[in-house]
């Protein structure tokens, strides 16, 4: 008994102790379109930006612009169907512990060679490579995905999850064990606020304040999986002052890490 209880507090005080669940949160770039980006998502306590689209010239100087206010350019937003990735459009990202977020609109014979070729690529860079299930793609189902990375057969290609993707193409009820499927290769996160049960992207994106999927669920099952990526806002289409969006769901966000932590 003695021995039970002196387990029992240590399990208690290691508890204690844990470090809170509370990732890096970044805004996608389809959400932010002030003239100094970088001031507004550090007013609005971003981590910085993710999703980026910008040509291989203009990322380097989005990249110092937003390190220059103690922010991160987290990922850059690509397509493979055929041909790997050139190290010239990523470059600016080496060595950052950034993500090159990597989406497959077409399946040909060549597709799953141009990706290994991109992961071995990103990883000579110090760059991760995430598969992004996008609805209408070859690669639609976070299942797809999982299927193309056993294909490819690299470590250093994962899986991005993407609630609004996931309630498109699958049964919302899946959720936790379509997550803990992923394993290790769960790179990164996307939310938003969404409707279950929702069909129109405008009902599957909205700020994080709206909606009535229950965002600590998602969260709960990331926390129960260690989860210890980066989560990124979409943002794309919505409408409204995109400064008052982003101020809402930042609020919403510090209120679900806040309620995890409960």
């Amino acid at each position: 008994m003695l021995l039970f209880k002196i387990l029992l507090s240590f399990s208690l005080l290691a508890s204690a102790f844990a470090e809170p669940f509370q990732p890096k949160f970044y805004a996608f770039q389809n959400g932010v379109n002030f003239k100094n980006p970088a001031a507004t998502l550090k007013e609005l306590g971003f981590d910085g930006i993710s999703q980026v689209r910008a040509h291989p010239t203009g990322l380097p100087n989005q990249v110092q612009s937003f390190e220059a206010a103690g922010l991160k350019v987290l990922s850059i937003y690509l397509n493979v169907n055929d041909k790997p990735i050139e190290p010239a459009t990523v470059q600016a990202l080496a060595n950052r512990d950034a993500l090159i977020e990597l989406t497959i609109q077409k399946m040909t014979p060549k597709t799953v060679e141009a990706v290994r070729q991109t992961a071995a690529m990103a990883k000579n860079l110090k760059i991760k490579v995430a598969l992004y299930p996008h609805h209408g793609f070859a690669v639609a189902t976070m299942p797809q995905a999982m299927d193309l990375i056993k294909k490819v057969n690299h470590p250093n290609l994962g899986v991005m999850f993407n609630l609004c993707h996931f309630l498109k193409n699958e049964d919302p009820k899946t959720l936790e064990t379509t997550l803990e499927k992923t394993g290790s290769k769960l790179f990164a996160v996307s939310t938003c606020g969404a409707d279950l049960g929702g069909e129109s992207w405008n009902q599957l994106i909205q700020p994080l304040d709206k909606g009535d999927f229950p965002q600590e669920r998602l969260f709960r099952a990331l926390n129960s999986l260690k989860f210890s990526g980066p989560v990124g806002l979409q943002c794309y289409a919505i409408k409204g002052d995109k400064h008052d969006n982003l101020q809402k769901s930042m609020a919403a966000w510090k209120t679900i890490i806040r309620n995890l932590a409960k």
